[in-house]
């Protein structure tokens, strides 16, 4: 029933250095940092009801939550997830 890994990854014609460096994949920190952030800007465009853009979103996010956010990043999050 159980297959040794080398010979399935021969079998896929897949080295074992890729294997590993799949499986023990860890999310950088910008890519925690951005999907925190999309949480954030979902958040406050649904408590708004869809009115505040992204300037004021990114203004939100510095003021209330002290996130260290510029207007462009929120721009490109909010456009990621098709908020207008």
């Amino acid at each position: 029933m159980g297959h040794r890994i080398t010979s399935v990854l021969s079998a896929l014609n897949i080295a074992r250095s890729t294997y590993y460096q799949w499986k023990n994949w860890q999310p950088s920190q910008r890519e925690t940092r951005r999907t925190a952030l999309k949480t954030a800007i979902k958040a406050v465009y649904n408590t708004n009801r869809g009115i505040y853009g992204y300037r004021r979103i990114a203004a939100f996010l510095r003021f209330i939550l002290k996130t260290d956010v510029g207007d462009r990043l929120v721009w490109e999050l909010m456009n990621e997830l098709n908020l207008k």
